[in-house]
């Protein structure tokens, strides 16, 4: 998939791709998506949105909306407030929240499960009818069912 290198996404954009790429990851494993390896990066993104010289110590401000995740499974339907990100920023936000919240959950760095989840997000912002078929193929050069065992073993 070409990406158009000029393109800039709305938040309620942003937030649909996040919210079906981690439901994306999410479904190639066991787990759910109530847990923190999934909502930390989801809020982390919209604090390095908001703050693009945030810290991971500002995630607190997100804890009710992690908690809200955990309940409703998505982030919530947002306005649009007319402001804009381009990929890259929005590539540099997701990719933090991840090794931050990967840090911060398992005292490790990001795995392929996190792979997966940025890779999801971003295929998603590029093209919201992708299929996890499509960001195995385009982003790894894999049959699915690869890109999935390695997710599941990561979930392990």
């Amino acid at each position: 998939m070409r990406t158009n290198p000029y393109a800039t996404f709305s938040l309620p954009e942003i937030v649909a791709a996040l919210n079906d790429g981690v439901a994306m990851a999410v479904g190639e494993t066991p787990l759910t998506i109530a847990e923190a390896r999934f909502t930390w990066p989801m809020a982390g993104t919209l604090l390095r949105l908001a703050d693009p010289k945030a810290t991971a110590a500002g995630i607190g401000q997100y804890d009710v909306l992690r908690a809200r995740i955990e309940i409703g499974y998505e982030i919530p339907e947002v306005p649009d407030d007319g402001r804009r990100w381009t990929r890259d920023q929005v590539s540099e936000a997701v990719n933090w929240a991840v090794d931050q919240g990967a840090n911060a959950v398992r005292g490790s760095c990001a795995d392929d499960l996190d792979n997966l989840l940025v890779n999801a997000v971003m295929s998603l912002l590029d093209d919201p009818h992708a299929e996890f078929e499509d960001v195995a193929v385009e982003n790894y050069g894999e049959e699915p069912e690869t890109v999935s065992r390695w997710a599941r073993d990561a979930a392990a």
